[in-house]
């Protein structure tokens, strides 16, 4: 080997190692308790750091072969890194058992089929869409960012689906919500939680057997860059949980929630609210960003309550949105042997405590 071939190995080997210190540091920041905006995004990309970790470390070996003492502390750091990228990740990977466990049965009258689509307001395929939804023919269809414009559009659907309610907002700055239901919606309504701008629309659904359901439709804001914390997107889904929890039937929760299913706060909200989420030990079924193969996580949300169990769940192609519909069957089934995630001793503590914050 040349001299200067080895001098430039050198010179790659410490850039790789630079790389995985900073991969480290960004990977464990989330583990800091706060609400500032741009550690908690670093939430979101885990798959994507646990792929570049793997990567530069690959690299660093190649280009290393045999590690320096000195260099064994940044490995060691970058290895628990990638460990607790994996562990976050786990659940969602084929090596867990789904926790909610598909029925290949559901007795006549007792499923809902529900559809979750950000049309992003800007997006104006609105055929594409409305086509979409034909051909899915959900039984509930909750659909955010809508305007005026959209309003107009989603005005075809009204002969499919009796039951509607929406909120639309003046300012063009908010986003406005639609929610369309082929079963007869009882007492639905717009709440606003902490005088926030963004809807979330509470109802009961009568299925055709005549039970009754819960649904509740979230899309908080996320955090941004300068402007927006992550106060008032947590407060949001975990009081949609409390809701779920207080509920006197079983109850569903879905939207465009801003965050991802590994985030702490969802966790959170998911134990509160006795939710189930169907992802776990099927797949990640990324939802955003459609439009970048880098930024691609699951925001959409579909979860349920245990006397809710599942018959199925995907994700729908692009139809000019930034995000992709998700889809799921639920069936309602009083005796499902399912278990919710426990509550922690903390939970409601915690919980309360963001509320006040948002307050």
């Amino acid at each position: 080997m040349s001299h200067h071939s080895g001098s430039y190995r050198n010179v790659a080997a410490i850039i790789a190692l630079m790389l995985l210190v900073i991969l480290a540091v960004v990977s464990l920041l989330p583990l800091i308790e706060t609400n500032t905006w741009w550690i908690r995004y670093l939430d979101f990309p885990r798959l994507q750091f646990a792929i570049a970790m793997s990567i530069v470390l690959a690299l660093y070996l190649a280009l290393r072969g045999r590690p320096r003492p000195r260099d064994w502390i940044v490995l060691v750091g970058a290895l628990c890194a990638l460990a607790y990228q994996i562990y976050k990740l786990h659940p969602y990977s084929g090596l867990v058992n789904p926790v909610a466990v598909a029925q290949a049965e559901c007795r006549e009258g007792q499923s809902v089929r529900i559809m979750v689509a950000n049309v992003k307001r800007r997006n104006e395929s609105a055929d594409v869409f409305l086509d979409q939804v034909l051909t899915t023919d959900p039984d509930l269809l909750l659909v955010m960012e809508t305007d005026a414009w959209w309003d107009e559009r989603l005005a075809s659907l009204s002969s499919r689906y009796r039951h509607q309610v929406q909120s639309i907002p003046d300012d063009h700055a908010f986003y406005g919500m639609h929610l369309f239901s082929k079963l007869e919606l009882i007492s639905p309504e717009f709440d606003f939680f902490f005088g926030a701008v963004t809807p979330t629309v509470v109802t009961q659904v009568r299925l055709p057997g005549g039970e009754m359901v819960g649904f509740i439709g979230v899309h908080p804001r996320p955090p941004l860059a300068w402007s927006q914390s992550t106060t008032m997107r947590d407060a949001h889904l975990l009081q949609a949980a409390l809701r779920a929890r207080q509920s006197d039937v079983p109850t569903i929760v879905a939207g465009d929630f801003n965050a991802v299913p590994w985030e702490r706060i969802n966790r959170r909200a998911m134990r509160i609210g006795r939710l189930i989420d169907p992802r776990v030990g099927r797949g990640l079924y990324a939802t955003y960003d459609t439009e970048s193969i880098l930024m691609s996580w699951p925001l959409d949300q579909i979860l349920f309550q245990p006397q809710l169990t599942l018959q199925d769940f995907g994700t729908l192609p692009d139809f000019g949105s930034d995000h992709r519909a998700v889809v799921a069957t639920l069936c309602h089934d009083a005796a499902a042997a399912q278990h919710a995630p426990e509550l922690l001793a903390d939970d409601l503590a915690e919980a309360e405590a963001s509320i006040d914050a948002a307050r």
